[in-house]
């Protein structure tokens, strides 16, 4: 039986899928096993994943039919894991062969206290060049408390370690990936509650960034977490701060070290972003945030014209 489960949520990737997919077959540890899940493609994505499924029988592929969001796909390969280890596959992200050997020597050296392993990351654009090497050993995620470990990652804002190697009987004991904005954050923070990271010290991951991901379109994307639903009056940067905080308080950490973990929240996270819970209030009173400035943008310049008549 595998050890490992690579789980790949995938709507309308036929530009990066193959590579990504063909990275995880090309592994140098070969009992694992890949599920796709297709959240309702409309493009060759669906060809792709039954051809490949068809020539590799490690490739479990589901369909929906109707593209339900993009957390429901990001929950939905997590629930078709039944393995000891699951990683989160993005459909554009390459994962270098030695990336699953790596990752669980690291598992196993660091023993039970570690709940996930992530090895060193570089930062890849849409031509697949590597722009920036990430020091993923400075993170300080395997700090020996709670509180140290949420704190240095929410200043580092690390979301890429939800791509890691993660032990699932650690993952059960979250409350998996939440619909909200800062998913990734929220997950990465409830497991750093329940134990530290393993570096693997090879540079095996390669992130790629480019102009259509979510990430860069911003909140504007909305529609990612729900399709078709307007997301203005979410107040989705205030309810990731609230997750936050529900993130340390579903933990098990004792109660001393939740007030020191609740304690970090405020100024590694909260206090920096109020501007991002200002628009949050802005949009919910339709107000449109760059009014004001527009409108003393407009006052400096009469102001200029009137002088230069006088």
């Amino acid at each position: 039986m595998a050890r490992l489960t690579f789980g790949i949520p995938v709507y309308n990737g036929e530009k990066y899928f193959p590579e990504a997919l063909r990275s995880l077959q090309e592994q140098s540890t070969s009992d694992i096993r890949i599920v796709i899940s297709d959240n309702g493609s409309t493009d060759a994505t669906e060809e792709l994943c039954r051809r490949a499924a068809a020539s590799d029988d490690r490739i479990d592929y589901h369909r929906s039919d109707v593209n339900r969001g993009g957390i429901w796909n990001f929950r939905r390969v997590m629930e078709l894991c039944d393995t000891e280890l699951f990683s989160f596959m993005a459909s554009d992200d390459i994962k270098l062969p030695d990336f699953t050997s790596a990752t669980l020597a690291a598992l196993d050296d660091a023993g039970p206290d570690a709940v996930f392993a992530l090895p060193q990351t570089s930062l890849i654009d849409g031509d697949g060049v590597v722009y920036e090497d990430l020091n993923d050993a400075d993170l300080g995620l395997d700090a020996a408390t709670a509180h140290e470990r949420v704190r240095n990652l929410l200043r580092s804002q690390a979301s890429h370690a939800m791509y890691a190697v993660t032990r699932m009987d650690a993952a059960r004991k979250t409350r998996g990936v939440l619909s909200v904005l800062g998913d990734d954050m929220v997950l990465i923070t409830e497991m750093l509650c329940v134990g530290r990271m393993a570096l693997a010290p090879e540079r095996l991951f390669l992130q790629r960034h480019h102009d259509a991901q979510v990430s860069v379109q911003g909140v504007s994307s909305s529609s990612w977490f729900a399709p078709g639903q307007k997301g203005n009056r979410s107040f989705a940067e205030t309810r990731t701060n609230i997750e936050l905080y529900r993130a340390v308080a579903h933990s098990e950490l004792p109660y001393p070290e939740k007030l020191r973990t609740w304690a970090t929240l405020g100024p590694s996270w909260v206090f920096p972003r109020w501007r991002a819970v200002a628009r949050d209030i802005a949009n919910a009173l339709g107000i449109d945030p760059g009014e004001g400035r527009l409108r003393a943008q407009r006052a400096a310049q009469e102001a200029g014209r009137a002088r230069s008549d006088e």
